[in-house]
């Protein structure tokens, strides 16, 4: 897939309001402050917040991306991440 420019990439991501993961866990509420995407995962109602610094990195540098390889950028919230980027178009 393309690399986009950060800016291209934020562009793309902050048009996702909600995501859905591989697995079916629902991600709701997404919205962004500053350089962080913040979200609720609606089944356990518990929020996260992913850096978009360190997800563009993960964007740039990785070959194939999925959470396993997204661990290393977005340790512990790899889940939404993905869905996020799938739902995204960006994966």
């Amino acid at each position: 897939m393309e690399k986009l420019s950060f800016d291209s990439f934020i562009a793309k991501i902050k048009e996702v309001d909600h995501a859905i993961s591989k697995r079916g866990a629902e991600y709701v509420m997404i919205h962004y402050e500053g350089n962080n995407c913040i979200g609720i995962r609606k089944n356990t109602n518990k929020p996260f917040e992913i850096d978009l610094a360190k997800l563009y990195q993960a964007h740039v540098e990785c070959e194939v991306i999925n959470t396993s390889t997204l661990k290393k950028y977005v340790n512990r919230k790899q889940s939404p991440s993905y869905a996020i980027l799938m739902k995204a178009g960006l994966v």
